[in-house]
């Protein structure tokens, strides 16, 4: 039986369900999903995949750094670089982040929970990432494995860092995470 789902993790969940579907529901995700997917259209996904997955997963990393926490965050950011690279595609540089501002401890449980959250669902599209392309496809960005454990355990540490009085700032903290990657694809990947 799976441990209950801490009070945070459902708030999170109900009040971001329309930006996650949304996103979902992208171009650049939904035809990774396509049984008609090719080779370049899957390239032009993760070209306009880098920018949206590199600010998020380095502004997290940056933020925790800050705060001096004990977090440990995998990262994907090298794997999606290296797909890119097997499929003979360079992204474009980033600009510079600096203009962001700092996370509270809440906010940045709010973003946390949508980035290992994509990992989940990156396994699902991985699955059909090797049905579709074949094994011989570069797709390990989408494969990182989250061991049983690891989400319940997430989740914990996110309540930890959210007190129940600061869960408004991590809700906003997590739509606005959808909200800006879900712009970083509208500006790559029109549809």
């Amino acid at each position: 039986m799976s441990p209950p789902t801490p009070p945070l993790a459902r708030q999170l969940r109900d009040a971001t369900r329309d930006a996650h579907r949304a996103l979902d529901r992208h171009p650049a995700l939904q035809c990774l999903l396509a049984p008609t997917l090719t080779r370049e259209a899957y390239g032009a996904s993760l070209l306009a995949l880098y920018p949206a997955h590199a600010e998020l997963e380095n502004r997290i990393l940056r933020e925790i750094a800050r705060l001096g926490l004990r977090l440990r965050v995998p990262r994907r950011l090298p794997r999606l670089i290296d797909d890119l690279g097997s499929l003979g595609l360079t992204p474009r540089t980033l600009a510079s982040q600096a203009a962001t501002s700092s996370a509270s401890p809440a906010i940045l449980a709010g973003e946390l929970y949508v980035l290992e959250g994509s990992r989940l669902g990156g396994q699902m599209i991985g699955g059909r990432l090797r049905r579709t392309l074949g094994s011989g496809a570069p797709h390990t960005f989408f494969c990182l494995e989250m061991a049983p454990e690891e989400w319940p355990r997430r989740l914990l540490e996110l309540e930890a860092l959210c007190p129940p009085g600061e869960r408004g700032a991590a809700v906003a903290g997590a739509r606005a995470a959808f909200d800006r990657f879900r712009e970083q694809l509208d500006r790559r990947f029109p549809g």
